[in-house]
C-alpha cells in the first residue's frame, strides 16, 4: 500500500504539474482498500478456475479469455477508490463523487494488470531459463511480466488519471494535452507537422513517466 500510495502520488505530479500534498493521503481507506483489490485479483482467479470448465463451453478460447478479462473488470470500481484517495488536492470534488472519473481507461488498465498479475506473470515465470532457485525464478518471472503491464498499462493509466484530476476536461481535450506537452521533446528545427505526428508516437510510445509506472508495476508484481 505505501508503495503504490507513494509512486502514485509521484506519477500524479509527474502528469500534472503539481507536487502532492501528500504521499499517503487517506491511508484509513486505503490500506483496507489495497488489501481487498489485491486479494480480489487473486480469488476471483481462482474461483474461476476451480468452478468453470472451458471444455463445457463450445467456444473454450473465449471462455478462457472472458475469465481472464473479468478480474480487472470486478476490480475496477475498487482500483477507481484507490485513485480517487491520491486525487484530493486537484480535485476538490468529495470522494464519493470523484471515485469515477476516467473510469472508462481505468477499466483497460485494470484488465492489464490482472492479465499481467494473473497470467503473464506465471507465463513468464515458466519461461525463465538459467535460474536454479525458486523465490529467484518468481521474482524474475514477476520483473517481466511486471515490465510488459506497466508500459502497455501508461496510456490508459495517464488518461484516467488526468480525468480524475480534471473532471471538467473531455477525453479529446486530454489526450490532445498530452500530445501538445511532448512537442517540446521534438527537434524545434522539424516542421510543425512533423513535430507535432512524432509528439503522438512519443505520447503513445514514451510517454511521459513511463518509468515511474513500469517501476510501480514491476515492484508490485514482485512483492505480490
Amino acid at each position: 500500500s505505501y508503495y503504490r500510495s507513494g509512486l502514485n502520488a509521484w506519477l500524479n505530479a509527474k502528469l500534472s504539474g503539481k507536487p502532492p500534498e501528500s504521499l499517503f493521503p487517506n491511508f484509513h481507506i486505503q490500506i483496507p482498500a489495497r488489501v481487498m483489490y489485491i486479494n480480489g485479483f487473486k480469488q476471483i482467479r481462482s474461483f474461476l478456475a476451480e468452478n468453470v470448465n472451458t471444455a463445457d463451453f463450445k467456444q473454450p478460447g473465449l471462455v478462457r479469455l472472458g475469465a481472464a478479462l473479468v478480474p480487472g473488470l470486478i476490480m475496477t470500481p475498487v482500483s477507481s477508490l484507490l485513485e480517487a484517495c491520491n486525487a484530493g488536492h486537484m480535485n476538490p470534488e468529495p470522494l464519493y463523487k470523484r471515485w469515477y472519473r476516467g473510469v472508462m481507461p481505468r477499466g483497460v488498465r485494470e484488465v492489464i494488470f490482472g492479465l499481467g498479475i494473473n497470467q503473464l506473470s506465471d507465463a513468464c515465470e515458466e519461461r525463465v531459463s538459467g535460474i536454479e532457485n525458486a523465490f529467484a525464478k518468481t521474482c524474475a518471472g514477476s520483473l517481466m511480466a511486471g515490465m510488459l503491464s506497466g508500459y502497455l498499462s501508461h496510456v490508459p493509466h495517464s488518461i484516467s488519471t488526468l480525468k480524475l484530476l480534471k473532471p471538467n476536461l473531455p477525453y479529446p481535450h486530454i489526450i490532445r494535452d498530452m500530445v501538445d506537452e511532448n512537442i517540446a521533446r521534438t527537434p524545434k528545427d522539424w516542421l510543425p507537422g512533423a513535430r507535432r505526428a512524432f509528439a503522438s508516437l512519443l505520447t503513445v510510445f514514451l510517454p511521459k513517466g513511463c518509468l515511474i509506472r513500469t517501476a510501480q508495476i514491476c515492484g508490485s508484481f514482485i512483492i505480490i
